[in-house]
């Protein structure tokens, strides 16, 4: 694969793409995930210059009213949030390469977008993408003018893309980890070494982030939406992969015979590795910091080291991913308890907002889906929130509904455990939908069975609509999803989350 120009000291500009919703459905928020900064924390630390773009708030050159809170209606019924087309395309001007996140499904039509009016206004340039949906929807974005897509972790990738142009190549034909089209086929390149030794990786480069446009916005992801005094936050992670494979989850895409390599395997930072971010975190005056960790409580005598670590910075802290609740339990005298030793460290440490992910009601749901990572019968969760909430923890309880084989019982299974939950002190509940995407267990059981709903564009897929043939009509989970949620939460939290949907401007 062959880049058009020959450049000696390529500039690098890395795009979290704009935002598409279905209007008056979902929450707004901006993205500012982790992987972009460890690649520009990666590209820094070879020499390059790089610069992180969140299309969707803009820099400090925009405004938000024409960013983040300029929302437009498109031809397809959704609502687009973020910079204008014209805005990007100047934005990328003085920049070799375009690298691009595609982490999400639902992302897909703006990733296009970018794609396609990148490589139009500027088809010299050398247009990267990376993340769980680029890879999985390869034809499609090479389709709309991409040039590389990363199949793996990228940190060292994008720095090989480097030094190949800043020595005069412009081949990437041999370049371990990467997917190209040739002669009208795909070619994916074996990926590279995968260092299982995270304190290897560069130090993200939050300070490209723009971290005061973020806390402006005051829509933290997963965090109850929003606070009363807008908080200096940002994103951190301890590990990556996870030790449960549940089948709806990209972990489920990445194992040992993957394209990706072994990267769904739980590898972890040392204490002294989290201590360093986090005291990089404190410089740049961040008060809260949401942990990203697919697996945070794995390992358990590491996380309880680096939570006795943490209580010394006073962060406040929420997990963004859901904690195992296996790892919130223990075995004591041959009955299963919940930890208290591991919660009471996680409150001294700061935590006051966690993510329950509860799955389903039904036990043989769980255990065909969800790697039987949760015993309803042995795991006392309603008393877990209890003791989380005695201890100033906020806990949401996430729920899964619409799984292909989900009977009408099971589905009421889901309903009264979330009901027990709130009872218990759950300050809220959230019910989102089984969804195939592409790079997971569950999409490939889906298109093997032909499951997926007629005429559903895979570029639509949502959490919050039905995406299956399933047992249970469409219609009827899509209503009980809203009515069940609209019944369990409080009012004020159903209006919060309705008041920061789309809003649709011509």
């Amino acid at each position: 694969m062959y880049l058009l120009k020959t450049v000696n000291e390529p500039k690098f500009l890395l795009l979290y793409p704009p935002q598409s919703f279905d209007a008056n459905l979902g929450v707004v928020k901006p993205e500012g995930s982790l992987g972009l900064l460890y690649i520009a924390g990666a590209l820094r630390d070879a020499g390059f210059y790089a610069e992180v773009l969140d299309c969707c708030i803009g820099n400090s050159r925009y405004s938000l009213d024409e960013t983040f809170f300029k929302h437009t209606l498109l031809s397809n019924g959704r609502v687009r949030i973020g910079m204008s087309a014209e805005a990007i395309i100047n934005e990328a001007a003085e920049y070799d390469v375009i690298g691009i996140s595609s982490i999400f499904t639902p992302q897909t039509r703006m990733v296009e977008e970018l794609v396609r009016i990148i490589s139009q206004a500027y088809p010299e340039k050398l247009i990267v993408l990376g993340g769980i949906n680029a890879r999985s929807q390869m034809p499609r974005f090479f389709d709309a003018g991409a040039h590389l897509i990363c199949i793996s972790e990228a940190e060292q990738t994008i720095v090989e893309i480097g030094k190949i142009l800043r020595e005069g190549g412009r081949y990437f034909g041999a370049l371990p980890g990467v997917a190209f089209r040739h002669a009208g086929r795909i070619q994916v390149n074996p990926p590279g070494f995968i260092d299982p030794d995270l304190d290897k990786l560069p130090m993200p480069a939050w300070d490209m982030l723009q971290l005061k446009r973020y806390w402006e916005i005051n829509r933290p992801h997963n965090s109850g939406l929003s606070f009363d005094t807008p908080p200096a936050y940002a994103p951190a992670m301890t590990s990556r992969g996870c030790v449960y494979i549940c089948d709806f989850c990209h972990i489920s895409g990445e194992g040992k015979d993957s394209i990706t390599g072994y990267i769904g395997k739980f590898r972890y930072k040392s204490e002294e590795r989290v201590e360093k971010e986090m005291e990089r975190l404190k410089e740049l005056g961040v008060e809260y910091v949401f942990i990203e960790d697919d697996s945070l409580l794995a390992r358990k005598k590491r996380a309880l080291g680096i939570f006795r670590m943490l209580i010394k910075f006073g962060f406040k802290l929420g997990d963004v991913n859901g904690v195992n609740l296996s790892h919130l339990h223990k075995n004591q005298g041959g009955r299963i308890v919940p930890d208290d030793e591991m919660l009471e460290t996680m409150a001294a440490a700061g935590f006051n907002k966690l993510l329950f992910p509860v799955e389903s009601g039904s036990q043989r749901i769980i255990d065909r889906w969800a790697s039987g990572k949760i015993s309803h019968e042995k795991y006392e969760i309603a008393l877990l929130i209890k003791k989380a909430e005695a201890l100033g923890i906020n806990v949401a309880s996430c729920y899964l509904i619409g799984y292909p084989d989900e009977t009408y019982e099971e589905l009421m299974q889901t309903l009264v455990c979330a009901k027990r939950h709130i009872d218990a002190g759950s300050s809220c509940v959230n019910f989102t939908m089984v969804t195939p995407f592409p790079g997971t267990a569950l999409y490939e059981y889906v298109m093997q069975n032909d499951l997926l709903l007629p005429g559903l564009e895979l570029a639509d897929m949502t959490w919050m609509r039905p995406s299956m043939k399933t047992i249970i009509e469409p219609w009827i989970l899509e209503f009980i999803q809203t009515k069940a949620w609209e019944f369990l939460n409080k009012p004020e939290r159903v209006n919060a989350v309705r008041s920061f949907a789309p809003k649709v401007s011509e």
